[in-house]
């Protein structure tokens, strides 16, 4: 007989792993009725997270991760921005769980967000590995947001692009999958925000300009955005919409120091690369030409006669 105020240490030692939650399918597994369960709820032994759910103390966001898992059932997995805050990819939990799975779960309950597809996971609670978890968020992100999110899972989380392009590759639907395609290619080559992804898109491979190379320590310490090192010409840009005092005073001894070594620095902010990329563009290479490029800038579709 179960005493009516406690439960088996098996019991809280399950629950412990799952963050206070357990199902009341693992409670009859410890013998433990619903008729008892409901004993429990009411005399605060237990309380009740949602339908067939219940937890044995305060767990917070976990623990409805945990309750999503278990109404999921054994296919369950985290996905999405779930399982990218479990792996460091988001700062922030969500405030709607997207759980994978397998079977048809009718769960009406804006907590949680169940999705009727296979995955497989790792870890507990189990949640898409990061490469699947960046593949599928991406596919519900902006594009800006989609360069964050790689450039978090490559530079940071030790997400291999290859494996990203590879399951991409293996995956047959997928909203973004060019521009993913490119994002992954762009990020690998050390861009490392959306403000950068523009400018390698829209500024030097829209209009045949030279690659510079990314984040690139050309004298002393701190890195540019950009390097034309057979030109000595740098390529700074800035996605804040200003610089704080001692920021700009930064920038400016930097600068400085570059020129001081032959190096000469473009400075371009958000409304310029996005606002007018083809100016910034026939800026760049006006300055590469003069500096002994020999190329010749392309006109692209956006492209207006009196830039090029």
């Amino acid at each position: 007989m179960i005493p009516r105020r406690s439960l088996p240490g098996e019991a809280l030692q399950l629950a412990r792993r799952q963050a206070s939650t357990l199902s009341v399918a693992q409670l009859a597994g410890f013998g433990i009725t619903d008729r008892v369960v409901e004993r429990m709820v009411a005399q605060g032994v237990l309380s009740r997270i949602t339908r067939g759910i219940c937890a044995t103390g305060e767990g917070g966001w976990s623990q409805l991760a945990w309750a999503g898992i278990l109404i999921g059932g054994p296919s369950a997995v985290l996905g999405l921005r779930a399982a990218a805050f479990l792996q460091g990819l988001v700062t922030e939990p969500p405030a709607e769980i997207a759980v994978f799975s397998g079977t048809q779960v009718r769960q009406r309950d804006g907590r949680w967000r169940f999705i009727r597809s296979t995955r497989s996971g790792s870890g507990e609670p189990p949640r898409t590995r990061p490469t699947q978890t960046v593949l599928d968020l991406v596919a519900e992100v902006s594009a800006d947001e989609a360069v964050s999110l790689l450039a978090e899972a490559i530079g940071r989380r030790g997400v291999r692009p290859r494996e990203l392009l590879q399951l991409l590759e293996h995956t047959s639907r997928h909203p973004h999958r060019r521009l993913l395609s490119e994002l992954v290619l762009d990020v690998a080559a050390g861009a490392q925000s959306p403000l950068e992804v523009r400018y390698v898109r829209d500024v030097e491979r829209a209009h045949r300009l030279p690659q510079a190379r990314r984040q690139a320590s050309p004298v002393g310490r701190g890195r540019c955005d950009g390097w034309y090192e057979q030109y000595d010409v740098l390529v700074e840009l800035d996605g804040r919409a200003y610089h704080s005092g001692v920021s700009a005073l930064a920038d400016m001894d930097r600068d400085a120091e570059h020129l001081l070594a032959g190096l000469v620095t473009l400075r371009f902010g958000w409304r310029h690369v996005v606002g007018d990329p083809c100016r910034v563009a026939a800026q760049v290479a006006g300055v590469l030409q003069r500096r002994g490029w020999s190329g010749t800038l392309r006109r692209c579709p956006r492209c207006k006669p009196r830039i090029v």
